[in-house]
């Protein structure tokens, strides 16, 4: 629940920075928020089941629903929260500072190699999952988002990898998750297992590709109440 806390503490004291002001974009955040909170714990559902992974009595609270701790339910709020607070600042600070590259072609074909890997590995239920959703997810979200915004996310999934070392890591150290290691590599960077970086890509990857769809929705609804307003007024 600490983890929890202070993941979300600094990106909700500074939403209403003058600059940014992320609480006026809530309302693009909440729905894909909810969407892939419902996607993400179905999976963490099938894979307590399925004992690929648990959760350490020591450091829960222990209310639960569906068998998931309330702690991991937060978890699916407050890492997309922060995260897209992240990429948000992102793209206001260096939106005229980039140029966008060849980065969606380059997703494209590590999303290839990502379910040609999971195939080799379908014995391995963590490994096989996480690179399968990784490798079915980023192509849609290359057709969804734009050049400039693939690039962004990139920049933001880096720059993510900072406070996930720090919030995983204590994780996967102490531990608070508990993963099956038959069902997955056994590779780890520090204490965290080497799928979770895909999974926290994927993770990030979903809310920020919903949030950036439901921004770009409701301008395509401003332009065409616009267009009908101006058509109404010329033949008036």
């Amino acid at each position: 629940m600490l983890i929890n806390f202070f993941t979300i503490l600094v990106p909700l004291l500074y939403s209403a920075e003058p600059r940014i002001k992320f609480y006026r974009k809530w309302k693009y955040l909440l729905p894909g928020m909810i969407v892939t909170a419902i996607v993400f714990i179905t999976w963490d559902y099938f894979m307590i089941q399925s004992n690929i992974w648990s959760f350490n009595k020591k450091y829960i609270l222990g209310w639960k629903l569906l068998g998931l701790p309330l702690e991991e339910f937060l978890f699916f709020i407050t890492v997309p929260y922060a995260c897209t607070f992240m990429y948000e600042n992102v793209s206001h600070f260096l939106n005229n500072k980039i140029v966008p590259g060849k980065e969606k072609l380059f997703l494209r074909w590590l999303s290839g190699i990502a379910v040609i890997t999971a195939l080799f590995f379908h014995n391995k239920i963590y490994t096989f999952t996480a690179l399968l959703s990784f490798g079915l997810f980023f192509p849609v979200a290359t057709l969804i988002l734009s050049r400039r915004q693939v690039k962004f996310f990139l920049i933001t999934y880096l720059l993510s990898l900072i406070p996930m070392a720090l919030v995983n890591g204590l994780l996967t150290w102490l531990p608070v998750v508990i993963y099956n290691n038959t069902q997955n590599l056994g590779i780890r960077i520090g204490s965290i297992p080497v799928e979770d970086f895909f999974y926290s890509a994927t993770l990030l990857a979903m809310n920020i590709t919903l949030y950036e769809w439901a921004k770009s929705g409701e301008n395509v609804a401003f332009d065409s109440l616009l267009s009908n307003l101006n058509h109404k007024q010329n033949v008036s």
